[in-house]
């Protein structure tokens, strides 16, 4: 493809904190590397499905094999980073007498443990003042020894700078900064996953995907990121569907953990849009998966968006291996969404809300607007969304 006339600002920083490690059973190095950040007496934060499977003790297995000391294990995260589990994590860990954490989980255990070690770290009793904050840079230090072993390949949370919170009475999440929040070090083991049902692969992967296609299209890409979420869509659109189907294959699996690291890594700086805006807001009222919901939301936004960025959706179309050689721009962004249906289809995902009891009604789609159309990300969708665009898209998808 000839490289499209594209623009970005004359100005734009980037940052990625932590070291990352890539290899099939790379566990066993877990003992040398806390060491290395002086960590002494570990405290593993989990879920109890990755318990059940067994996933936890591959990991315990690890630390008892190494000069570690294993201070215990906080199974009680549930979907999403709820801010009751935060504040139960962090006195779990004071009591333990732990000095460094390990995350071993999706996004939801990775955010919940951030919010941990800012806690841990800044000596707070409860979270819920620190999520009304926001953006926690001003005096911002850094953290205790912590470690992530991400399980789904979606979220990207191992080397984002945020944390997406519940607040469970509001029933709305928020997006939480703090510059030292990521892990020191992400240790990528495919292995780790082979056991992930399908479903579940299937979700956290379109995740990944909304990741790389918002951060490549938002309005504050530049080039950095662009490089980032680029590769990462071809590696999506090649080893997404490997994954669902044969879950034993380490190497689609290992590809798919890249995937979404390195997704992870470009939106981190050059921010998402409406889809993740639109999905928060449905996380919070209704219940859903945040890749479930990213994945059904995806081609419709895309669909509002490509007159406004058309060579920047040709890039997107490229990267999923539309030929767009001789083709207008807007033209090859209208392929790739049709791709984006297509892939959710091949993965065996509903495309429609419906089919997750959301309302098909204007009127009882309005508290969904209010909390998209207030959310931080919908400022760096690259069209603006009036309210009457938010409700129209939720009625798109449904």
């Amino acid at each position: 493809m000839k490289y499209p006339e594209i623009s970005f600002e004359p100005f734009f920083s980037w940052v990625c904190r932590p070291r990352v490690m890539y290899a099939p059973g790379l566990r066993s190095e877990v003992g040398y590397e806390m060491a290395q950040l002086g960590g002494k007496r570990v405290a593993i934060f989990t879920d109890k499905g990755l318990v059940d499977a067994g996933v936890a003790d591959m990991i315990v297995e690890a630390v008892r094999n190494s000069d570690l000391e294993l201070a215990g294990v906080f199974d009680g995260i549930v979907q999403d980073a709820r801010i009751d589990i935060i504040n139960a994590g962090a006195k779990f860990y004071r009591e333990k007498g732990a000095d460094c954490m390990i995350a071993l989980g999706g996004g939801s255990v990775m955010d919940t443990a951030k919010a941990v070690n800012i806690m841990i770290g800044g000596g707070e009793e409860d979270f819920a003042p620190l999520a009304a904050q926001v953006a926690l840079y001003e005096g911002a230090k850094p953290l205790p020894p912590h470690i992530a072993f991400p399980t789904t390949a979606g979220t990207g949370s191992e080397v984002t700078i945020a944390m997406v919170v519940l607040d469970v009475k509001a029933k709305a999440k928020i997006s939480v900064a703090h510059p030292y929040c990521n892990c020191d070090l992400a240790m990528l083991d495919p292995e780790l996953m082979v056991k992930l049902p399908a479903k579940i692969t299937a979700f956290t992967g379109m995740d990944a995907l909304t990741h790389a296609v918002e951060g490549a299209t938002s309005t504050s890409a530049e080039p950095i990121s662009d490089a980032l979420c680029l590769h990462a869509i071809r590696l999506i659109f090649k080893y997404l569907p490997i994954a669902v189907k044969e879950p034993d294959n380490v190497d689609a699996r290992g590809c798919m953990l890249l995937a979404s690291c390195i997704a992870g890594m470009g939106f981190s700086n050059s921010m998402t849009g409406a889809v993740h805006a639109l999905a928060h807001a449905l996380g919070g009222q209704c219940g859903i998966p945040h890749g479930l919901a990213n994945g059904i939301l995806l081609p419709h936004v895309m669909d509002f968006n490509v007159s406004e960025r058309p060579e920047r959706f040709m890039m997107v179309a490229d990267a999923m291996g539309i030929p767009v050689d001789g083709m207008e721009p807007e033209a090859a962004g209208r392929l790739a969404v049709q791709a984006v249906k297509d892939l959710l289809k091949e993965v065996g995902l509903t495309q429609t809300l419906k089919d997750l009891g959301v309302p098909t009604d204007r009127e009882s789609l309005k508290p969904l607007m209010e909390l998209a159309s207030g959310d931080s990300q919908i400022t760096y969708n690259p069209r603006y969304c009036e309210e009457d665009d938010i409700l129209d898209l939720y009625l798109k998808a449904l």
